[in-house]
């Protein structure tokens, strides 16, 4: 019966290890170079759930000697002048697609003129080099010489550990990004960050799931800037139409999936990655209460 599992376990990996190295020949890009920091602090992951807003409050002496990655919509806040982040990353191809639905390109629209009206210190903006062709949100940023724009390969790597790990540490993919919480754990680690902990990642959107009379999909994503505000709303695929449940459910799978690669990862790296958000559903890593 072992043998038989092996056996399994074998051609599964030897399938995923063929779709990895293809979709690394089409997708990736080879001379990516992620500049490893001289710094030696550590850094913060601000995600953008409900917790966030209180925790900065709470923390805010924790976070002075800290370096920060802020994600997605986070510039459009008040935080962000004053806690001026070492690096911005974002990993939502409805930032930077053209054909996708108005209300995702007004929001990109404003995201960006906002990073551009407000940035006043050097700020590093990691994006995956899909948009590197769309010229829209570039145009808007090119106004703004201290944002630094720093392409990275976001495409999907499942194999063995041995080589998964050796293709992470070349920057040629990760594992999959179905949130920017992956990328931007994944970035820290290559930039040679030590500690990172998670603010605001509470990931509990299971419990704020639903379906409607019309059998479509609703789920309240909600973030520290608008928990009041934010309604039950389909999810869109790459900004255009609505995902079924079993869609929505598999995305979140493969996320929380993610957070154990991650986590291996981290400790072949030795590299502590600690949970620091009250009530979060991420349960691949180490909890801890400032």
């Amino acid at each position: 019966m072992n043998f038989i599992l092996f056996i399994q376990t074998f051609l599964d990996n030897l399938g995923k290890t063929i779709a990895t190295l293809a979709r690394l020949i089409l997708l990736s890009k080879w001379n990516v170079k992620i500049k490893k920091t001289k710094q030696t602090k550590e850094i913060v992951i601000l995600g953008n759930g409900p917790s966030l807003k209180e925790m900065i409050t709470k923390q805010i002496d924790f976070l002075k000697d800290k370096e920060l990655i802020c994600v997605n919509h986070f510039p459009t806040t008040e935080f962000y002048t004053q806690l001026k982040p070492r690096f911005y990353m974002t990993s939502a191809p409805d930032l930077w697609l053209d054909n996708i639905d108005n209300q995702f390109v007004e929001a990109s629209n404003r995201l960006f003129t906002a990073m551009t009206e407000k940035t006043n210190w050097h700020i590093d903006f990691f994006i995956p080099f899909e948009s590197q062709k769309y010229k829209r949100w570039q145009n808007i940023l090119h106004e703004n010489k201290k944002i630094h724009i720093f392409f990275y390969n976001n495409t999907p790597i499942e194999t063995w550990k041995v080589l998964r790990h050796f293709l992470f540490r070349k920057n040629f993919g990760m594992t999959r990004p179905h949130n920017i919480m992956v990328p931007s754990i994944f970035n820290a680690m290559n930039l040679g960050y030590k500690k990172i902990y998670l603010f605001g990642a509470e990931h509990s959107w299971l419990k704020d799931i639903s379906v409607n009379e019309n059998n479509q999909a609703l789920i309240n994503q909600k973030h520290f800037y608008d928990e009041q505000t934010s309604k039950p709303q389909t999810l869109d695929k790459r900004g255009v139409g609505a995902r079924r449940l079993h869609e929505i459910l598999h995305k979140f799978m493969l996320a929380f999936k993610g957070y154990f690669v991650l986590n291996e990862y981290a400790k072949s790296q030795n590299v502590q990655i600690l949970n620091a958000t009250p009530n979060s559903f991420i349960d691949a890593f180490e909890r801890i209460k400032l």
